[in-house]
């Protein structure tokens, strides 16, 4: 299986794994509190495949992380934009009559 090359995805799935180590969660439990197959939460930590946002929610609320907490998570996003030519969009002038 191909691996994600993401670093945003990369330190997601990273603390998603410190956590679930830290709290001493077993994967299995951990898919049925989610109600996913195991294999997506190994995937995830195993940095194996993106899953879709609905069941990454789902995987964080069962092992009691905030979904908000992805965004707080020591990342350099400026970095990241450079890297992945993402540019900030500008809003377009509104027209006055």
């Amino acid at each position: 299986m191909e691996y994600i090359e993401d670093k945003y995805f990369i330190a997601i799935a990273d603390y998603v794994k410190e956590f679930i180590d830290e709290k001493g969660i077993d994967i299995a439990d951990l898919a049925a509190a989610a109600n996913v197959d195991r294999k997506q939460i190994y995937r995830l930590i195993n940095k194996e495949n993106v899953p879709k946002l609905s069941t990454l929610v789902r995987i964080l609320l069962a092992a009691g992380i905030e979904p908000a907490k992805l965004f707080s998570i020591k990342f350099d996003f400026e970095t990241y934009m450079v890297d992945n030519n993402i540019l900030k969009a500008i809003p377009k002038r509104k027209k006055t009559n």
